[in-house]
């Protein structure tokens, strides 16, 4: 159950930061195909919900055992020492790096798969889950922002975060935030007759 959450956390981490497509990325599981996918609700009469994607509508089930998530914007000064965070982001010819998206974590989140590694679906990104040491106000070719130095296991790495950058955070979800015109990511298993059946949901609650 724990790898399946660890999983599930990563893949919605990657999801958010590729808002086109409609499935993400697919894995084997036990229990068939592990997939993604993106979109928004059409209709939920439990436990049917209807999500349209670029591909067209599917149709996924609610288990028992489905998670809810929500997702909402945040402000930068949110990101304080002693956060943890998730941080996409490009390295710089200086060896630091910029974000692209940072992802701040729930408290029950912290620690899930730090450290700093490739970002498969972005070649040119690396993502770091790792937990704010420092926070300093600086200017990077004329843009004022500020340098986190994000430390994890292995090491540190520092990520200049401008203005603009997309920050958003997780709080805790229910069914209730299936309406329709929400927008959404389900994490689930395909099954044989072609179902989808969800194990995690994550809500943009904006």
């Amino acid at each position: 159950m724990q790898i399946f959450r660890q999983v599930f956390l990563s893949l919605s981490i990657v999801a958010a930061l590729h808002p086109g497509s409609a499935i993400v990325d697919a894995q084997v599981s036990s229990s068939g195909p592990a997939v993604t996918i993106r979109g928004k609700i059409v209709a939920f009469q439990a436990p049917e919900l209807s999500v349209v994607t670029n591909a067209g509508q599917i149709s996924v089930k609610l288990l028992t055992q489905t998670t809810i998530t929500g997702e909402t914007a945040a402000k930068l000064a949110e990101i304080t020492p002693g956060v943890f965070i998730g941080a996409s982001a490009q390295k710089q010819a200086d060896g630091t790096f910029r974000a692209a998206q940072i992802n701040i974590f729930r408290e029950e989140e912290r620690g899930f798969l730090e450290g700093h590694r490739p970002q498969t679906s972005l070649p040119t990104h690396t993502m770091t889950n790792a937990t704010v040491e420092t926070i300093e106000n600086l200017s990077v070719q004329d843009v004022n922002g500020r340098m986190l130095t994000l430390k994890f296991k292995e090491g540190e790495v520092k990520v200049f975060v401008p203005p603009n950058t997309p920050i958003m955070k997780r709080v805790t979800g229910s069914r209730d935030m299936l309406k329709p015109g929400a927008e959404l990511r389900v994490q689930g298993t395909q099954a044989a007759d072609g179902a989808i059946l969800a194990q995690g949901i994550i809500v943009n609650t904006n």
